[in-house]
């Protein structure tokens, strides 16, 4: 019974392994619930899914590429431990009530272009033409990028927090999306925990039918808003690039960094 545990658990750790190395050209990652309102009698899946334009595959939990991985209230922090080949990837009992925020950063991770111009398409998609001048134009780009998570909880009450800033790379919600009283979502954006300002944020929405997206600037605080629809998820996402010095670029094993945050919740 051991080996048979053994040979699974190995399986499972090489299609996980798999599964993530065949989505590197998709750098969105987000956390999705299965359900956003918890119970404190009910277990909480949530999926980790990587995809682009809010369309995307779910994993399992692989340890290895987690860096941290915590739930978040007015009153405390609480690191969550899961079992490698989780499906969904995380699952957690809430006991606290009023609203809670799921937290989950990745370790550094590292991708080769295949072309030039997939890498051209990327920086255009983000907005960032203005570094096209920087490339290499006889080597395939390397990237060293790290993913910065979010997904907004609830008890179904009204009770709201915000966040204090402590990742690298952050989106923090200003209001709650779960009040009625709120038409109007505010966010802020954060880099090494001070406001970051005039950057874009894609905002993508869906509801049963459809996907909705929009590109949204925050002010020179780093702050933006959105409308807000019922029955609609949304994905707020961030991304920052930098093309590497001589010396991050040994120490990253890459010629350019990035950081990628998102926030999801439910309206």
């Amino acid at each position: 019974i051991n080996l048979f545990n053994q040979i699974f658990y190995f399986l499972v750790i090489f299609l996980l392994i798999f599964c993530f190395k065949a989505n590197l050209k998709a750098h969105e990652l987000w956390l999705e619930p299965q359900n956003f309102k918890f119970d404190n009698e009910k277990i909480l899946k949530i999926d980790i899914k990587i995809g682009q334009n809010f369309e995307g595959s779910a994993f399992g939990y692989y340890n290895p590429l987690k860096k941290d991985l915590y739930l978040e209230n007015s009153s405390e922090k609480t690191i969550l431990e899961q079992r490698d080949g989780n499906f969904p990837a995380i699952q957690t009992l809430i006991l606290d009530k009023g609203l809670h925020i799921l937290n989950y950063e990745t370790n550094s991770e590292k991708l080769k272009y295949e072309t030039i111009e997939k890498f051209i398409e990327f920086l255009a998609e983000q907005n960032f033409q203005n570094f096209e001048d920087l490339i290499v134009k006889d080597k395939l780009p390397t990237e060293s990028y790290k993913r910065f998570a979010k997904v907004l909880l609830t008890d179904g009450s009204e009770d709201f927090f915000v966040q204090k800033p402590k990742l690298d790379f952050e989106i923090i919600a200003l209001n709650s999306p779960y009040d009625q009283k709120n038409n109007f979502f505010r966010f802020q954006l954060f880099k090494k925990t001070k406001p970051f300002g005039n950057w874009q944020i894609i905002v993508f929405s869906k509801d049963e039918e459809n996907i909705f997206k929009e590109n949204v600037k925050t002010n020179t605080n780093g702050v933006g808003k959105i409308k807000l629809f019922d029955n609609r998820i949304y994905l707020l996402s961030a991304v920052y690039i930098e093309k590497n010095s001589y010396f991050k670029k040994i120490n990253k094993e890459a010629d350019w960094s990035s950081e990628w945050a998102s926030l999801v919740f439910r309206r």
